[in-house]
């Protein structure tokens, strides 16, 4: 690992500071010299420089601004490359180079190969990956074949300044609406961890911001109950949350609440289980409880009801 000192690092920052001062200048031929000539000197894989990462990031920026993405390619393409081989033995620290190298062919509107790099990064990565990019990434890396050949056949580049989407495309409906179908039948099999799946999917295709959508608490429901049953508490919690926070808005949802109580129960965190499964009591009554007995008595004990 090549890790640059501290003056060498202010040295970095400096050249790529002034690659910027010459753009904005109108000086692009020389920016993009001084631009090249920096990232020469960083040997590769950049991933073995400490500051590789920031040399990448500074030139899909630099190309993105100048408006020769198709000029960073190439440069990724080397990193990803090496990094592939690299998770077959051993951890990689920036999968986001794999986001990034698909974002350039999505710009590009070369879907297919964008979707390799992006099912590469969720392979690697999970959707935790995805947290800051466009929607539309983290459901290219999901979609099913069929539904990744109707978003080819329907796609229409995202344009920088667009206004917010005010509904659903019939497309987005259509697969959420169809996914979401699918998880619930999983869940009526009992196969969780594929309802899960199903259910992630379905909110992969919400448009950010995400918690706007009226479908965003019913997927979220969904996803943190087959997440529950599949045994993966914390989990199951996180996305509970999330659909507490959008139905507290008006009427709290009492499945969610026993969710929530059961969750945070066989987390071992009881004074929060008791304030959730107390609530759901209080709007259901026994007959919500009827599934599993144990939490019932767990708040029995607790209160007199």
């Amino acid at each position: 690992m090549l890790v640059y000192s501290a003056e060498e690092e202010e040295a970095f920052f400096d050249q790529i500071d002034q690659v910027y001062v010459l753009a904005e200048s109108d000086q692009t031929e020389e920016a993009e010299e001084l631009l090249l000539e920096i990232e020469s000197a960083i040997p590769d894989p950049k991933e073995n420089c400490s500051v590789g990462a920031i040399m990448l990031d500074s030139i899909y920026a630099f190309y993105e601004q100048t408006g020769q993405l198709e000029k960073a390619l190439p440069f990724f393409l080397k990193e990803t490359g090496f990094l592939q081989d690299k998770s077959k033995t051993e951890e990689v620290k920036n999968i986001v180079h794999f986001i990034t190298t698909g974002s350039i062919y999505y710009a590009l509107q070369d879907l297919d190969h964008a979707r390799v790099y992006f099912k590469t990064a969720y392979k690697l990565g999970s959707k935790k990956v995805f947290a800051d990019s466009h929607p539309d990434f983290l459901f290219i890396a999901l979609a099913a074949d069929e539904d990744f050949e109707d978003f080819k056949r329907n796609f229409v580049p995202a344009e920088d300044g667009d206004d917010e989407q005010d509904e659903l495309t019939d497309e987005q409906q259509s697969l959420m609406d169809e996914y979401c179908e699918k998880g619930n039948a999983e869940m009526d099999d009992e196969n969780y961890a594929v309802a899960a799946d199903w259910f992630t999917k379905a909110y992969a295709v919400l448009p950010d911001p995400k918690e706007d959508w009226e479908a965003s608490g019913y997927i979220t429901a969904s996803l943190g109950d087959a997440l529950f049953n599949e045994g993966k508490f914390a989990e199951a919690k996180e996305q509970l949350l999330i659909a507490h926070e959008f139905y507290s808005g008006e009427e709290s949802n009492p499945f969610v609440l026993l969710r929530l109580g059961e969750a945070y129960y066989e987390l071992g965190d009881e004074k929060a289980a008791l304030e959730y499964l107390l609530k759901a009591y209080e709007m259901e009554g026994a007959q919500l409880f009827e599934d599993d007995k144990k939490y019932l008595k767990f708040l029995k004990k607790h209160h007199n009801i």
